[in-house]
């Protein structure tokens, strides 16, 4: 008897969790001039090579996802948790629901909690990490998902990106205006609502002032209160790198900062922001 995770690759869960914790990862997909990969297969250079070519996502093949719950099964793991990034910019979260649905029917002794995090990247990340910790701890499923539910409360991602076109190509600009001003350079810090929408937190005048705000509005976020923080990034540029350094280290330093985590989306998630995106995000942990 034991308790498995089982998560999509837009969770961008830390490489170092998935594997002390054995978290399993279904991969979505990219579809590039017609030509399908998963979550992986491409190295982001690759996907922006192309990226104003013919690029979309699409979602985990479903038997990967049926293979995965198999698979925990002769691990002994008959009770699984799923986490999903937002319902609210991707249907993964409900194809898992409805195969875990019919697995739960064809194995009467599996129980299968679907959690949709309302959230992305280390933003979702942060909450399966704690997902894990509540297991290892010796908590019981009904408990962890209950936990869990108010951990997806607490957690929050704040991000920028140099342009809107390609969350406006793939068609997951939600509640944030397409027309906000590029031209005047305004962008737009973006983050997910409480249904996992995105939506303008606020805005600034060019790249380096965003990026400020960026911090600003996880600061706010945060509080005096303990957290988990990551800080993720899109592409290879060196000065998005060099932001990215200096927020950890600024993060570290903060009294009731507990853990920060360092990295890139996945390139599935880049697919809908480009090159250039700096975000930050962070679970509450009082």
């Amino acid at each position: 008897m034991g308790i498995g995770i089982v998560v999509d690759s837009g969770c961008d869960v830390p490489v170092d969790v998935v594997k002390k914790y054995d978290i399993k990862v279904v991969p979505l997909r990219i579809i590039i001039n017609g030509k399908e990969y998963e979550e992986g297969e491409i190295s982001e250079d690759f996907l922006f090579e192309h990226i104003d070519e013919e690029v979309k996502t699409s979602l985990p093949i479903s038997d990967r996802i049926i293979n995965t719950f198999k698979e925990l099964l002769k691990q002994g793991k008959n009770e699984i948790i799923t986490l999903n990034l937002s319902s609210g910019l991707s249907g993964t979260f409900n194809l898992f629901k409805m195969i875990s649905k019919d697995f739960m029917n064809e194995n009467k002794d599996v129980k299968i909690i679907n959690i949709d995090t309302l959230n992305i990247s280390i933003g979702s990340g942060l909450v399966v990490l704690k997902t894990a910790e509540y297991i290892e701890e010796g908590k019981k499923i009904d408990e962890i998902a209950k936990l869990i539910e108010k951990d997806v409360k607490k957690s929050k991602v704040f991000f920028v990106i140099p342009t809107l076109k390609y969350l406006v190509k793939g068609g997951r600009i939600g509640k944030v205006s397409a027309t906000i001003g590029e031209f005047l350079k305004v962008k737009p810090i973006i983050s997910a609502n409480e249904e996992g929408i995105y939506y303008t937190v606020c805005k600034a005048r060019g790249l380096n002032k965003a990026f400020k705000k960026v911090f600003e509005e996880f600061s706010r976020f945060v509080g005096e209160k303990k957290f988990l923080a990551g800080v993720y990034i899109s592409g290879s540029e060196k000065r998005i790198k060099d932001v990215q350094d200096e927020f950890k280290e600024r993060i570290e330093k903060m009294k009731n900062s507990q853990r920060v985590f360092e990295g890139k989306i996945s390139s599935t998630l880049a697919v809908h922001t480009g090159p250039g995106l700096l975000g930050i995000g962070a679970l509450i942990l009082d």
